[in-house]
């Protein structure tokens, strides 16, 4: 197991559309001291289909170094071409991240047998543990319960990221998936749901800006305080609309730099949310008590 509780999909901040080293150690040095148990680097959260590979390679140095082996750090190295995430597990590897986090090929569509096949040849060049990482939102393919159950059987494959929002579907895993895999929920909103399931916890994407909140969730459950967490789950409820009330990462981006973190412009196609859609979430900030700035 990667890690339990919650793993922060972390932002890439930018300054000059240029990658902010210094902020990113800044930001690693808060989740950790907030408790948090994992990072997710170059993740959806992270812009990784606009960070360069070259830079990636530099991300996941630069994060294992400021994380210093204080809690695991993994790399998001998916993308839709097989020998292309091959080529960035091996820059993760040497950095010396802890795990990989990877989508099933988005665009391509292929099929389940494409799909097993992906993740046997990533299996195949890799040495480190790998969650799979079912979003058919953004890939247009989900992995079903049937197809799940088959890709746990791959070498390196130790858990799943499910951000379906099927319930059902996640029920059918936990209940026919080996003990050695772990469940994470892909959605903030569904981080008690899924623990109650069976799960390990989050990837989270929350979590960047209220890490001790979304760690209260897993911790209380853990402890067997049912009624806290359940308590916590819905706090953040409202939260977890304005963080996606747009595509992820404009809303948690516009959040942090609400919030004085200065982390900086997204590269486009993304632009920074503006209008109606700004003013909820600095409303949903101000009512949680964040001190917020438009």
């Amino acid at each position: 197991m990667l890690f339990k509780g919650v793993a922060t999909a972390l932002v890439t901040p930018m300054q000059d559309d240029k990658i902010n080293y210094d902020k990113l150690g800044q930001l690693i040095e808060m989740q950790i001291k907030a408790g948090i148990d994992a990072v997710v680097i170059c993740g959806t959260t992270g812009e990784a289909p606009t960070i360069y590979d070259e830079e990636k390679k530099e991300l996941f140095e630069k994060s294992v170094e400021f994380a210093d082996n204080r809690i695991p750090v993994i790399a998001g190295t998916g993308t839709n071409n097989t020998s292309h995430i091959i080529h960035l597990c091996d820059y993760a590897q040497k950095a010396g991240a802890d795990g990989f986090l990877i989508n099933n090929p988005y665009y391509n569509k292929s099929s389940d047998e494409g799909i097993i096949a992906n993740y046997e040849a990533i299996s195949k060049n890799v040495d480190k543990p790998i969650i799979i990482y079912n979003v058919p939102s953004r890939t247009g393919k989900n992995i079903s319960a049937d197809l799940a159950i088959e890709l746990c059987k791959i070498n390196h494959v130790e858990g799943f990221k499910e951000a379906s929002g099927d319930i059902s579907q996640i029920a059918e895993i936990m209940a026919r998936k080996p003990d050695n895999i772990s469940i994470y929920s892909g959605n903030d909103d569904q981080i008690l749901p899924i623990l109650a399931l069976g799960g390990d916890g989050v990837i989270c994407t929350l979590s960047n800006i209220a890490p001790k909140l979304c760690k209260e969730i897993t911790d209380n459950f853990f402890a067997g305080n049912l009624k806290q967490a359940r308590e916590k789950q819905f706090e953040i409820l409202d939260l977890f609309k304005a963080m996606f009330i747009d595509c992820n990462p404009i809303p948690v981006k516009t959040a942090m730099n609400m919030l004085g973190y200065d982390v900086g412009p997204m590269r486009l196609p993304l632009v920074p949310l503006s209008g109606a859609k700004k003013k909820i979430v600095y409303d949903t900030l101000i009512k949680y008590g964040f001190e917020a700035s438009m």
